[in-house]
């Protein structure tokens, strides 16, 4: 496998069918529906990079958060690179606005098909909010489109270092 850099977290907030998403103000997708999260800070580790930037975006602590497996890209927007995808039950209470973008619930129907949705999430999260195991998804991108995605295992030799680099 080859080796991507781990910068970011996603975290998904689920409360019933609903998650809560964020319409992003700036690049990378800009525009679009995303779950909450952003850059894993320099000796921070994952999981509290995870919930700070839950906190920091939507106003809501959470003690804490579900590990659902990574998600790399080649050829995007941005470099190469991956991210910690998260799932957790929301708080009681309404989330905070913040400068990243509008909070929205909706409904698990849409956020798994609706285009103006990240598009690898159509294949991450009915997996990923349905139970599945931690996976590695993994997308390659020509000309901003989607031309090949896999779901594979983790690799064994991660195991409980959470940090490492692919």
């Amino acid at each position: 496998m080859e080796k991507i850099p781990l910068q970011f977290t996603l975290c998904f907030l689920t409360r019933g069918d609903d998650v809560l998403m964020l319409y992003r103000n700036r690049p990378p997708n800009q525009g679009l529906w995303n779950g909450v999260g952003g850059h894993i800070e320099p000796g921070e580790m994952p999981e509290s990079a995870c919930r700070r930037e839950v906190e920091e975006e939507t106003g809501f602590h959470l003690d804490s958060v579900h590990f659902a497996g990574l998600l790399t890209w080649t050829g995007f927007e941005i470099p190469a690179g991956g991210l910690y995808l998260y799932t957790a039950p929301a708080p009681a209470g309404e989330p905070v606005a913040s400068d990243e973008g509008f909070l929205q619930w909706q409904s698990r129907a849409d956020v798994f098909t609706s285009p103006a949705v990240v598009e690898n999430l159509h294949f991450v999260l009915p997996a990923i909010l349905n139970g599945a195991p931690p996976q590695v998804y993994h997308f390659d991108y020509r000309s901003g489109q989607i031309i090949e995605h896999t779901v594979q295992p983790l690799p064994a030799w991660l195991g409980n270092d959470l940090k490492t680099i692919l």
